[in-house]
């Protein structure tokens, strides 16, 4: 009996070896594909005031990441409601820096390359091709109104030059 139980626990133990070793089962082509999240905030935004471009927000979505710029007015003037008055002709752009989801939306980070001044954004998407953005923790002057948020809106990439 002690002869046939060494081969038979031998049997078992190789078997079990062989079956945890199988190739996992392969995946169906039919999956979908996870989207990240931060894809829906990827490509170019603009805002305007008075029908003129002066917010112009680039996002690429780098694999897991968001990179791009935001260029607008440099000089900025608001109504006692915390609109837009008026927005001068000199622009700045800044580099994006850090791009983070938050509860509130996207976190964005910014940099002017001139002057090494740090910003940071919230926006917020509003619809598949709209999205509010607001300054976010920024020291304001005394007596100066809460900001509203800015209206951008997403624009089609241009299309690429028919070949001949």
């Amino acid at each position: 009996m002690k002869r046939l139980a060494i081969p038979i626990m031998i049997v078992l133990a190789l078997s079990s070896v062989g079956w945890s070793q199988t190739a996992p089962r392969p995946t169906t082509p039919n999956q979908p594909v996870k989207k990240s999240p931060l894809a829906g905030y990827a490509g170019t935004w603009v805002g305007t005031f008075e029908e003129r471009p002066w917010l112009t927000v680039q996002l690429a979505l780098q694999g897991q990441q968001l990179s791009g710029s935001l260029r607008r007015a440099n000089d900025l003037k608001f109504n006692d409601a915390g609109e837009l008055k008026s927005v001068g002709d000199t622009e700045v752009t800044e580099v994006i820096q850090e791009a983070a989801l938050n509860n509130d939306g996207l976190l964005l980070t910014t940099k002017n390359p001139d002057t090494n001044e740090t910003d940071r954004f919230t926006m917020r998407l509003t619809g598949e091709t709209t999205a509010e953005l607001r300054m976010s923790a920024m020291s304001m002057p005394p007596g100066m109104p809460k900001l509203k948020p800015w209206k951008v809106m997403r624009v089609a990439a241009p299309s690429p030059p028919a070949t001949r």
